[in-house]
């Protein structure tokens, strides 16, 4: 039997809307062996995919034929990731809700959720501020609350009537003060 009889070893790599896979054809890789024998491939890591045996066409191992003809072929799915938001420091009452938590496959486009916001307060940004391309690992993505201070408030006098029926008011000032913060008159 001849011992440099050649194989090949092909990667292939779910495509993105979950149809199909695509070879990788910078990973294929060229073998030798005795003819008559098995050849079996070994996994590869790819970032973002996880070997799936199971797929249709999936040849880990085959017998090395004279003709040089053996293809080994390992099928690898797209992993999924999740996005998720959190508020730091203070949260601020009416602060909008956080954006649901969401699952991205390796490679998709993921929109950043719009600005939150709080009555009276200024809101940080997000720490993404541009759409990103989901890595091969969970985002979180946070941000946080700074009270304004310029918040409008106002200061009414009054004074009592002289028939001491009542009160009537006098004088208002209209204030700017730090949001959720003692105001004194």
């Amino acid at each position: 039997a001849n011992g440099d009889t050649p194989y090949e070893v092909r990667y292939y790599l779910e495509n993105l809307d979950g149809k199909g896979y695509t070879e990788d054809k910078t990973a294929r890789e060229n073998g030798k062996g005795e003819t008559d024998t098995l050849a079996t491939a070994q996994q590869k890591a790819f970032d973002g995919f996880t070997f799936d045996g199971s797929v249709e066409g999936t040849k880990v191992s085959g017998i090395i034929t004279g003709d040089g003809k053996l293809v080994l072929k390992l099928y690898y799915t797209r992993n999924s990731y999740k996005v998720t938001y959190k508020y730091e420091g203070t949260v601020p009452t009416g602060a909008s809700a956080l954006p649901a938590e969401a699952t991205y496959k390796y490679g998709a486009d993921v929109k950043v959720a719009d600005a939150a916001t709080a009555p009276g307060y200024t809101f940080s940004g997000w720490s993404r501020t541009e759409n990103f391309t989901m890595p091969a690992e969970n985002v979180e993505i946070s941000g946080s609350f700074t009270a304004k201070d310029d918040t409008v408030y106002k200061v009414e006098h009054y004074q009592q009537n002289l028939n001491d029926d009542g009160y009537t008011l006098k004088e208002t000032e209209n204030l700017k003060g730090t949001t959720d913060t003692e105001a004194k008159a």
